[in-house]
Formats: C-alpha cells, sequence, structure tokens
C-alpha cells in the first residue's frame, strides 16, 4: 500500500486537515480527514519556509535576493521575529498547500494570508507552479520542500505531534494576547469583533504577530 500525500492546511493555528490518497494494487482511495492533534513544531516550521516562496509566486515581495536568501536560510527570516534578518515575511502566513496532476505534471499551489497596514487581513491563493519542469526561479528549492512537507504530514499521521501540553500553552498565549488587543478597541469596534468573520480575522493577526 501505498500513501500520497495532496493536500493539507494548518487550521485553528494548531491542527491539521489533510487528503491523501491510498493506493494499492487494484484499487486507489482519496482520503480526505483533519485532526484535533496539535501539530508538531517541525511541520509548523516546514509551513513557514513557504512563506518566502508564497510571497515571491504573489509579487507581494520582488526583491530576488531577499527571497533568495530566505528561502536558503528560513531560520533567519520567517521563524524568529525577534532575531529575524527581515521584516517582510512576518506580514503573510501560509496555512495549505496542495498538489495537482496535469497532463503528467505535478502542480503545488499554496494559499494563505497577508496581514494589511490597517490591520485587516486577507486571504489569497498564489498561482499554481509547475514543479517538474517550469520557469518559476526558486523551483528546485520549493520542490525540495513540499517533500519535506509531505514527509512531515506523513509522520503526522503516524503520531509525530506536538504535546497536549502545548497546545494548552498556545491557547493561553493566543488568550492573552486576544484580551490585550480587545482592551486596546473602542466599544463599537469590540463589538465588531463578535461576527464570526472578525474573529476570524483576528485570528490570523495573532498568527501573523506571533511567528
Amino acid at each position: 500500500m501505498n500513501i500520497v500525500i495532496k493536500k493539507a492546511g494548518i487550521r485553528s493555528s494548531l491542527f491539521l486537515s489533510y487528503e491523501f490518497e491510498q493506493k494499492d494494487v487494484d484499487v486507489n482511495n482519496t482520503i480526505k480527514t483533519s485532526s484535533d492533534a496539535p501539530i508538531h513544531e517541525d511541520l509548523r516550521n516546514a509551513f513557514r519556509a513557504l512563506i518566502p516562496h508564497f510571497a515571491f509566486i504573489t509579487e507581494e515581495v520582488i526583491d530576488v535576493d531577499l527571497v533568495e536568501r530566505a528561502i536558503e536560510a528560513p531560520e533567519s527570516y520567517v521563524q524568529d521575529r525577534e532575531h529575524s534578518a527581515s521584516e517582510v515575511f512576518f506580514k503573510f502566513l501560509v496555512t495549505e498547500f496542495s498538489i495537482t496532476n496535469k497532463q503528467g505534471l505535478n502542480y503545488v499551489v499554496l494559499s494563505g494570508n497577508k496581514l494589511l497596514e490597517s490591520g485587516e487581513v486577507i486571504s489569497f491563493t498564489a498561482p499554481a507552479i509547475d514543479l517538474e519542469g517550469g520557469k518559476y526561479q526558486f523551483r528546485a528549492a520549493l520542490y525540495d520542500l513540499i517533500d519535506v512537507l509531505k514527509l512531515e504530514v506523513l509522520a503526522y499521521m503516524e503520531g509525530k505531534q506536538a504535546p497536549k501540553t502545548q497546545m494548552e500553552m498556545f491557547a493561553e498565549e493566543e488568550t492573552l494576547a486576544t484580551k490585550k488587543a480587545r482592551s486596546k478597541k473602542t466599544e463599537s469596534a469590540f463589538l465588531e469583533d463578535m461576527s464570526s468573520i472578525d474573529e476570524y480575522n483576528k485570528q490570523v493577526q495573532e498568527d501573523l504577530k506571533n511567528q
């Protein structure tokens, strides 16, 4: 039996939804599922390493040298904001990748968010990138990173997950950050935040700020 990861996305900052093909001799099954087990930091960092690609493919960041440095050393650009060599990539969050096959070629599609100067969050999807032989400048690095992500998703499926205590600590940090953010808002703005859309936006904002 062979398992092929086709899609994965982080949900509610902590959990994973994913889609895979389970291939047997005579049968191909496509399975979509999600889990409430918290993701491991290795998987989270692998998603973060996609940020320079996402920003460059969507032409949000066009400094080729900066993007190249961030791709080569993601730990110095997208993981630790306090010690990062640049603030540029912390406006972005990649939440999902998906792989599709077109005429025998594998394409990857990245989806994510950007925190605007206004404090609002926009969600968008990058154009599909041909992993086999396309013209994308950093195709080889993206190909390798997608392989790492697929391995991390498989490891997650097999039990490589963060301990529940880490999930509780993260939840507490998110709650404190949310309370602080709300205390700075006017009463009317606070009431607006009660809508489901604004609650979602606020959660994404916290994710972006806490990278």
